[in-house]
């Protein structure tokens, strides 16, 4: 059963992943719209929507490959270019994002809520990317999760928009404004839980282990 959850989990984040990355790639193909008044926004932004959605689909779709434990036994050597891909897009995502964090609509409060998940983003990724050059394995899977975690806020984003404005028609800035903040914090304190769980099992095994 225990298996079972995990399979139907995985799977079920998996086709998420690669939803909202097609998504992202339709996205920016509308980009241009006139009609859309926020697609607009973002086409007058030239290179930066482009290289936001585009590179933060890749790193997206590429998530279940990283989480994958059975690509990781089988072929390392993907698993290690897979990886640096996936670091060069959030590193190209994160600083577009971080640029347009400026002049995200919503005022301040969401400005300041995407500036720190772009911040966030990137910290966590060049993090695991510092690990797996040093060979600490244990806390380069820690900050790859943490990493994951927020890339994930691509899907948590589209889930509470889609909710608060297809379902409960409430206005655009009532729910953007703290979307811009709980469609990351929700998962990185989930993140935070299932790795605490984790080392608290860890260390049951292995009392030396550290951070």
């Amino acid at each position: 059963m225990k298996k079972f959850l995990k399979i139907l989990n995985f799977s079920t984040y998996s086709m998420m992943s690669f939803a909202v990355a097609y998504y992202a790639f339709d996205y920016y193909l509308q980009l241009a719209s006139p009609v859309n008044p926020f697609q607009a926004k973002l086409a007058e932004s030239v290179w930066i929507a482009p290289s936001h959605f585009i590179a933060g689909g890749i790193a997206l779709f590429l998530t279940p490959f990283q989480l994958s434990q059975k690509l990781r036994n089988n072929s390392r050597q993907l698993h290690r270019i897979t990886g640096y891909i996936y670091v060069s897009a959030v590193l190209i995502s994160g600083i577009a994002g971080l640029l347009m964090s400026f002049k995200a609509s919503g005022g301040w409060i969401a400005q300041l809520g995407f500036f720190a998940l772009a911040v966030s983003w990137l910290t966590t990724t060049i993090l695991a990317l510092f690990h797996a050059i040093k060979g600490n394995i244990w806390s380069h899977q820690r900050w790859v999760y943490r990493s994951i975690a927020l890339t994930a806020a691509a899907i948590t984003l589209r889930l509470f928009l889609g909710i608060g404005l297809g379902v409960l028609q409430l206005p655009f800035l009532t729910v953007y404004v703290p979307t811009a903040w709980l469609c990351w914090i929700i998962n990185l304190t989930i993140c935070e839980a299932i790795l605490y769980y984790q080392q608290r099992q860890e260390t049951k095994l292995n009392p030396e282990l550290v951070v």
